[in-house]
């Protein structure tokens, strides 16, 4: 997935580490100079210093192909104006952090689904709303997102269904099942719509979905 993250302050820092597996393509867009070298440092990430309400940055960033932008900076009117050029370059999915609980219907109202208050928990808010197509959802986060506790949904064609409850890279806590909580033994299998909540560190995630999915669907 190509993602834009607007703004390099703590969220849209610590959402960019979280995000930055094999699995997605980053830019990081910071209007402040030092700050954006800081930034540049500490993520595995393309960073360009610029203000991201200028359209221009967000193109040279790539905006006309990428299938999300995140408004994360710490100014509400800077995230309407991310999100008010997203849509108009028709970019599918917008996720918006707003800092004052009164601003969200001015989101609302532009057709901005993906909002985020800022709460104590707006990454793995957005990580949700980025993942909301996947049967999954993440519960907790570790750190600054090294260790994620996710609830993940076992699909009918996964070759798990059948197999022993083991994922390699990762711990399997609980398993629920038909409105009830298994905890997994050596002689559990697994059956096809099983929740697994797994905890796993976030590197391993691209392998573990692998052996759910299928390696069709993640490459």
């Amino acid at each position: 997935m190509k993602i834009i993250i607007v703004g390099g302050g703590e969220i849209g820092l610590t959402t960019a580490n979280v995000l930055s597996t094999k699995e997605h393509d980053l830019v990081l867009i910071e209007v402040d100079e030092k700050r954006a070298k800081q930034v540049a440092n500490m993520i595995d990430a393309m960073v360009i210093k610029g203000d991201g309400t200028d359209i221009s940055i967000l193109k040279d960033a790539g905006a006309e192909d990428v299938d999300a932008v995140i408004a994360a900076t710490a100014d509400d009117k800077t995230n309407l104006m991310v999100c008010e050029i997203a849509k108009s370059l028709d970019i599918g999915r917008i996720i918006a952090r707003v800092n004052k609980s009164e601003n969200e219907e001015l989101f609302t109202k532009l057709g901005i689904t993906g909002v985020v208050p800022v709460v104590g928990t707006a990454v793995t808010n957005i990580k949700n709303l980025l993942m909301e197509s996947r049967a999954e959802r993440i519960i907790y986060e570790l750190g600054k997102g090294e260790v994620q506790v996710l609830a993940i949904t076992l699909p009918k064609d996964s070759k798990l269904v059948g197999k022993p409850a083991e994922i390699k890279n990762a711990i399997i806590g609980v398993i629920y099942r038909n409105g009830d909580l298994i905890l997994p033994r050596e002689s559990t299998k697994l059956n096809e719509g099983d929740v697994l909540v797994l905890t796993a560190r976030t590197e391993s995630l691209k392998s573990i979905r692998k052996q759910i999915y299928g390696s069709s669907k993640w490459k």
